[in-house]
């Protein structure tokens, strides 16, 4: 794995500041108000507006799209927010487009720097009610511009390597931390897809929807040797994009079915998991939709008596007259009426001679015949409890 450190990973850091246009109002401030402060719209709980936020707005869109563009070409490192793992192979490309960023967020600081005097006289004359306070906190325009920073550094990745540790042990750890981080930034982009009205109101997407689909698997192609599981992912959300309609609406089954990708995507755990089932080799449907376990059917062995039987020689069927059970009449308020039972020898299975056949027979294997079995007797209910009966008696 160091090749991964040393020839496939290269570390890029941006730290873009700017002014936020806000301040906190100290005691001395809210005395001299003579102990509050107005109501306005340029004072919020805790903090004070003294400078318009669409003085800054090029400044943050700047730093809005540097962030963006780091983001979907590498991931996060070291636990930060401005530092990210590229691959070195796309350096050259990310370096123009930092060099690209860098000129606008410095024109466009210096725009701020020429009307910053003007821009600040524009923001009290909206917020008349807190003039006082407003220019009692006014942040100076050299210290306003000073704190609006644009830099970057470019180094790579050198594991400390401890007693009693192996470096490639140090290297591992770095680079599973990494695939780690890769499953996260994944999910969370699709846990905002998720919370989109169209998924939680509309039931139905347009293609645009399926944007961010797209570029995760891009990002995923590019930092696949991060993680073996990473495959499986990529396999799992092309296999499903495929089978969705490549135009206009995705609705009905399909809008479940990408639901369902999208809302196993956003969990990092379960998108883990889900990706190991897929490099396995399971379809990328049946781990969405897990198809219904089928039990297996146990054989029933069949009684000795009846292997027995079978074994003796055939016999000829007899037929046997049914037993005749006499009538028995049901008063309203009898709920349950029980008959005698009735002996099985009453009913015949063979005729005597046959009977005493079968008898030396099992007596000849060493099995005792079972004494006959007697039969429970049937049961009749009340005329209310057989309204459902067919018969209707």
């Amino acid at each position: 794995m160091q090749d991964v450190l040393n020839e496939k990973l290269t570390l890029v850091s941006i730290n873009i500041s700017t002014f936020s246009g806000y301040r906190r109002a100290t005691r001395d401030h809210i005395a001299a108000l003579g102990g509050s402060l107005p109501a306005s719209a340029a004072i919020t709980e805790g903090s004070i507006k003294v400078f318009p936020g669409d003085g800054t707005k090029a400044l943050q869109t700047v730093r809005r799209g540097v962030f963006r563009k780091l983001q979907a070409k590498g991931v996060k490192a070291l636990g930060s927010q401005n530092v990210f793992a590229v691959l070195t192979d796309d350096l050259p490309g990310i370096e123009k487009e930092i060099a690209d960023a860098q000129a606008e967020y410095k024109a466009e600081r210096d725009a701020l720097e020429a009307n910053y005097d003007q821009m600040f006289e524009g923001h009290v004359a909206a917020n008349p009610e807190a003039e006082a306070i407003i220019r009692s906190l006014k942040v100076e325009r050299a210290t306003a511009i000073a704190k609006c920073r644009f830099s970057s550094d470019v180094f790579k990745i050198a594991p400390f390597v401890r007693e009693g540790q192996s470096e490639e042990e140090g290297v591992e750890g770095i680079v599973r931390g990494l695939g780690r981080q890769l499953y996260e930034e994944i999910s969370s982009e699709m846990e905002k897809l998720l919370k989109n009205d169209a998924f939680a109101k509309n039931q139905r997407v347009g293609q645009k929807s399926l944007r961010p689909l797209k570029a995760a698997v891009q990002k995923m192609k590019k930092l696949s040797f991060l993680d073996p599981s990473v495959e499986g992912a990529i396999t799992l959300i092309t296999d499903i994009l495929k089978a969705l309609p490549q135009e206009g609406y995705i609705q009905g089954q399909s809008f479940i079915t990408l639901e369902k990708l999208v809302e196993t995507a956003s969990d990092t755990d379960t998108l883990l998991n889900a990706a190991s089932k897929v490099k396995n080799g399971v379809p990328a449907c049946d781990v969405l939709f897990p198809p219904m376990p089928v039990q297996a059917v146990q054989a029933v062995e069949e009684p000795a008596v009846e292997e027995a039987v079978q074994a003796a020689e055939p016999t000829e069927a007899v037929s046997v007259a049914p037993v005749a059970v006499p009538p028995v009449r049901v008063s309203p308020q009898q709920q349950v009426v029980m008959l005698p039972p009735v002996p099985a020898s009453a009913v015949p299975a063979f005729n005597k001679v046959e009977d005493m056949r079968v008898k030396e027979k099992l007596g000849q294997m060493g099995i005792t015949p079972p004494s006959a079995p007697v039969r429970a007797a049937p049961v009749l209910k009340p005329r209310d409890a057989l309204k459902s009966n067919a018969l209707m008696f």
